[in-house]
């Protein structure tokens, strides 16, 4: 199966805004990576790569993912949504180990 398109998403601003209101953030290294649409040849299948923030110290990092049209935030395994509040308690930890 060849791929048709890929278009590449524009990361959505609300949830940078949401992630850097968090206090000290900025101490932190953030890196935002935009989602993708896959779209396959000769196929109605498709794919919706999430967008991904990574948040990182010297020693760890945390990985989120977030869908367009979507404000909640995941984990990596995208078992759970992490809220803001917990947002701020890991962002905490990664800052007192920095």
């Amino acid at each position: 199966m060849r791929i048709a398109s890929i278009e590449i998403l524009e990361f959505p601003l609300c949830i940078k805004n949401k992630i850097l209101r968090i206090k000290d953030i900025t101490k932190l290294n953030i890196e935002y990576i935009a989602g993708k649409n896959i779209v396959f040849n000769h196929s109605n299948l498709g794919l919706n790569e999430p967008h991904k923030i990574i948040i990182s110290n010297n020693t760890q990092k945390i990985v989120l993912l977030c869908y367009d049209g979507d404000t909640n935030l995941y984990d990596e395994e995208l078992s759970r949504t992490i809220t803001i509040a917990e947002l701020t308690n890991i962002i905490e930890c990664l800052l007192k180990e920095n």
